[in-house]
């Protein structure tokens, strides 16, 4: 690397490790749980942590639950495009994934509430950094009432061949089948990405947590093949598989083969991610993939040297810390105890 791209580096590393630092710990966790209610959760973050420089919450004395997770989540994804935006501004390109994984989220869904008298949910808290990136018509997507109407949204972008496969084949569209297909080309995209930007420690680094996500959506993908349609054949038509894996194509069809959820737990426990797996969670295949990932970015944030690597990690760690502060928000809303909301978090 130059020394240019060196310098930019460093200075990744050190933005993304100082964010990190603003990252909720476990007495934060522990006194959250506790709330008796959500005006108390509110205040303990805008007193105790760095939500304090959430405007929109500190501005007003009475919150709902659907009002502050709509804040949080907007703070979040704001949080994460600021980054994003730093490293394409010293001249990194993996910025493009963090906006290409918005792009995703935003057709998804739009897909998700067609033909429904309801507004896209991703755009009450997208970053306005987003917006400004992207190619997208965020209007026609969120005015689409059908298929065709979504397809149009989407002429002249990236993202309609991809739908070519339900326009034009016998295949049926589905959230599954358009969440699978935009997937698939995120990781074809950031495969090609590392390829031709790094190289080196840094390009393996990268190979590794980027094909983490690809491999535990595969893993969740096939488990619940397993688990609730067990006659239907498996094959990589019906579930998740992006061909950017860390597991051998032999333990790919194995995992396909798997006659129950055992046998492709052990199969995942045996895997390059095993000393990372939580045996209790095994019936919980979303949970354990979700704290296996959650061990490895931490491991990096603390550890890597990989400035991309790091700056992942404290997205992916974020990303959680969002759904986290979500479901204590809905437990302390219907009263659930400390212990039981405690069940539900990852850390």
């Amino acid at each position: 690397m130059s020394k240019i791209s060196n310098l930019a580096g460093n200075a990744i590393l050190a933005k993304a490790r100082a964010m990190g630092a603003g990252l909720l710990t476990d007495e934060d966790y522990t006194s959250l749980i506790n709330c008796r209610n959500v005006n108390e959760v509110v205040s303990y973050l805008r007193t105790n942590t760095v939500y304090s420089q959430a405007q929109s919450l500190a501005s007003t004395t009475s919150f709902s639950k659907s009002r502050t997770e709509s804040e949080i989540r907007r703070f979040n994804y704001g949080r994460i495009s600021k980054l994003a935006s730093f490293e394409k501004a010293i001249g990194q390109k993996m910025n493009e994934l963090v906006f290409l994984n918005y792009d995703i989220s935003l057709i998804l869904s739009c897909a998700d509430r067609l033909s429904k008298n309801s507004i896209s949910k991703f755009s009450l808290f997208a970053p306005e950094a987003y917006y400004k990136r992207s190619e997208l018509n965020r209007i026609a997507l969120e005015s689409a009432t059908n298929f065709n109407e979504l397809y149009a949204a989407l002429e002249g972008t990236r993202y309609q061949h991809i739908l070519d496969i339900f326009k034009n084949t016998n295949s049926e569209f589905t959230i599954t089948a358009l969440e699978n297909a935009l997937y698939r080309y995120l990781c074809d995209y950031a495969e090609k990405s590392i390829k031709k930007e790094y190289s080196g420690d840094v390009s393996k680094e990268l190979t590794k947590i980027l094909m983490m996500k690809a491999d535990f959506k595969m893993i969740e993908s096939i488990y619940r093949m397993k688990k609730y349609f067990p006659k239907q054949p498996c094959n990589y038509e019906t579930v998740f598989y992006s061909n950017f894996s860390a597991f051998s194509k032999d333990e790919i069809l194995s995992l396909l083969s798997c006659t129950d959820t055992d046998a492709v737990f052990d199969i995942f426990k045996k895997s390059v991610y095993g000393k990372f797996v939580d045996e209790s969670l095994k019936d919980n295949i979303e949970k354990c993939t979700h704290c296996a990932m959650q061990k490895i970015n931490k491991k990096n944030l603390l550890f890597s040297t990989a400035p991309e690597v790091v700056m992942f990690s404290y997205i992916g760690i974020l990303e959680n810390e969002t759904k986290n502060i979500v479901m204590i928000t809905e437990g302390v809303d219907y009263s659930l105890s400390p212990e039981e909301i405690s069940k539900f978090l990852v850390r």
